[in-house]
């Protein structure tokens, strides 16, 4: 019986085929067809090889260059530029960059029209890849974020510095509704998780410190005004030193009873984020990594399971030590 070979070779294991074969056939006392059985080839192709080493002195591969590019280096260095003032730049109804839009763009700006398959082999060339946007406010101050950033953020860093604890602060909310995550399921069979239709949630107050703590208080409804005292007065029990807390502008955090609390505990100060800038707050991605890993296609069918399910959520996050690694990313 034959042995077995395969029925395509890649152009790498074509080569080292002929190369194989190199010194036998410059050795010539082998005969041709010898050598074609030996390597699993026609005779025709010994002739081949015969005469490439005539005339080429070796059975190297003979380099391919392609096609060559309808855009000039200084034309893709262009679209690069074209593409990073932003797809409003050039008069498209939102930010995103799809295929046909960029297509659209090259022909424009450069006069090379290209099939949009082609636009995404281009596009990966240039480094660009495929990506969801972070989603942002519309209501968002730029400028009261770059102020917060260029001057809000260093006089924090000072006091954290100086010896106080940083302690970013936040709500969320937890209902019963459950989180759809991504699944594997057979092509064309869309999979159905069933979860309750009920608007019963859970509430969590929130917080991770520079010291890598994670602290966090579970309730039914809503987090109020006299929740955030409370878990105030937690933070003020377990953490020594100065505090210096990191907290968005929500009605519950600016109440006349926060003002009067602070007030009363030197320890403590508040530092208030720019509105709708949930991104300089990253215990948000500590919600989201609960959202996604420890409640994704979880159904509850109580309040009391939810609860038990978040539990072990919050043993985890101590145990990956996320809060470690999100303060270690944060420029502070």
């Amino acid at each position: 019986m034959a042995a077995w070979q395969p029925s395509k070779y890649t152009r790498a294991q074509l080569e080292e085929r002929r190369l194989a074969a190199l010194p036998i056939i410059q050795a010539g006392d082998t005969p041709n067809q010898q050598i074609a059985d030996t390597f699993g080839v026609s005779i025709n192709t010994i002739y081949s090889w015969k005469e490439r080493l005539r005339y080429q002195g070796g059975l190297e591969a003979t380099p391919t260059t392609g096609r060559p590019s309808r855009l000039t280096s200084e034309q893709r260095q262009q679209l690069c530029t074209l593409l990073q003032e932003g797809a409003r730049a050039h008069h498209f109804p939102d930010e995103t960059w799809t295929t046909p839009r960029v297509r659209d763009l090259i022909g424009r700006q450069l006069g090379v029209w290209y099939h949009v398959d082609h636009v995404r082999k281009l596009l990966h060339q240039l480094g660009f890849s495929l990506q969801r946007p972070q989603k942002g406010a519309l209501e968002q101050n730029e400028q009261a974020v770059r102020t917060w950033v260029q001057i809000t953020r260093p006089e924090v860093k000072k006091k954290v510095e100086d010896g106080a604890t940083l302690i970013y602060l936040d709500e969320v909310g937890f209902s019963l509704k459950g989180v759809v995550r991504r699944t594997w399921a057979v092509r064309g069979k869309t999979p159905v998780v069933r979860l309750p239709a009920s608007w019963h949630k859970l509430s969590t107050i929130g917080a991770i410190t520079s010291k890598g703590q994670f602290l966090q208080h579970t309730q039914s409804g809503s987090i109020k005004t006299p929740d955030v005292l409370r878990f105030l007065d937690h933070l003020l029990h377990h953490i020594s030193g100065d505090l210096v807390l990191v907290l968005d502008n929500a009605a519950i955090h600016r109440a006349k009873a926060v003002s009067a609390f602070v007030e009363t505990h030197p320890r403590l100060s508040l530092v208030y984020l720019p509105p709708y800038s949930p991104e300089l707050n990253p215990i948000e991605k500590v919600w989201a990594y609960i959202k996604r890993n420890i409640l994704g296609n979880f159904c509850a069918k109580t309040t009391k399971e939810l609860k038990t399910r978040l539990r072990s959520g919050w043993q985890r996050i101590r145990y990956i030590r996320l809060p470690q690694r999100l303060m270690a990313q944060t420029p502070i």
